[in-house]
């Protein structure tokens, strides 16, 4: 990643988002076992990841046998499935689409995320057709609710043209102003993935509440929290962190006081508690810009 230019460095006019429609389980069996072949010469090992595919997953009982996908569960499944994403998008972007490109065009992949940053919006229009041929020439499709132009030019949001958002990897990347007045791209927590980590936060109080005492609770409760803060502990996103972690404090509070019909205490002494075992200091555990 350290030879890629930085947002803040980089002349953009559009951000193209991807993500192919179940990429894991929609992935062609014969297409993967070809693809690796190419790379591995080890004719047994094709034979047992192979047989992988045949063997299917148990569920509730139910055997399950698939034609299509890599085996859900299985800890070779995203190695497999980021393998066959390398072939299809990363190779195919550095030896086509950059070729065929007149400015200068970026793509940064996790998985099955990606998004493709485009200095002209001309490239990028070409890339977004050009990307659905691709992937349905894999036997893929793109996820349309995820897959959209946006515009996120520096040099419009200086002209005081209004620039679109957009998500990756739990990130909202969003352009801004700098203390000294310059405008910078910035980070902060995707809402949606902030809901999700709240709504378990909620179902894992309700279900230890009963389970542990209570400074077993607040120790796991603090190991939670500190991976929390070390992912999302990035430049401009303290104050997400800080707005997490509150709401994750009142929903353990809220719980502790149904371990009985009676009230474990108020939010006065909780806090006392807290002041005696004190969570991490949040803080910036990743610089970006």
């Amino acid at each position: 990643m350290s030879n890629k230019p930085r947002l803040a460095r980089t002349s953009l006019a559009s951000v193209v988002p991807t993500h192919p429609q179940h990429s894991v389980s929609s992935i062609d069996q014969t297409l993967l076992v070809g693809m690796l072949s190419e790379k591995i010469k080890d004719k047994r090992l094709i034979h047992y990841i192979s047989r992988m595919f045949k063997a299917g997953v148990l569920a509730e009982g139910e055997m399950m046998i698939s034609e299509e996908g890599v085996v859900q569960g299985s800890i070779c499944s995203p190695v497999l499935a980021n393998l066959f994403a390398h072939n299809v998008i990363d190779e195919w972007f550095e030896k086509v689409v950059r070729a065929h490109c007149k400015g200068q065009v970026t793509l940064f992949r996790y998985c099955d995320d990606a998004i493709i940053c485009c200095e002209r919006q001309n490239d990028a229009k070409r890339i977004m057709a050009a990307l659905q041929k691709r992937l349905a020439k894999d036997k893929l499709r793109l996820n349309e609710s995820k897959t959209r132009l946006i515009s996120f030019s520096k040099f419009n949001r200086a002209q005081g043209a209004r620039q679109e958002s957009f998500d990756f990897l739990g990130f909202t990347f969003y352009w801004g102003c700098s203390r000294k007045g310059h405008i910078v791209p910035k980070l902060k927590s995707s809402g949606k993935r902030l809901r999700t980590k709240l709504k378990r936060v909620n179902d894992w109080a309700r279900q230890v509440r009963n389970r542990f005492r209570l400074s077993e609770i607040w120790r796991k409760f603090c190991v939670k929290l500190r991976g929390q803060m070390q992912y999302y502990g990035v430049s401009h996103n303290a104050a997400c962190v800080i707005k997490f972690l509150h709401a994750a404090t009142r929903i353990l509070f809220k719980w502790l006081n149904r371990r009985s019909q009676r009230k474990s205490f108020d939010w006065n002494k909780f806090r006392l508690f807290i002041k005696a075992n004190p969570l991490s200091a949040v803080k910036i555990y990743h610089k970006f810009f």
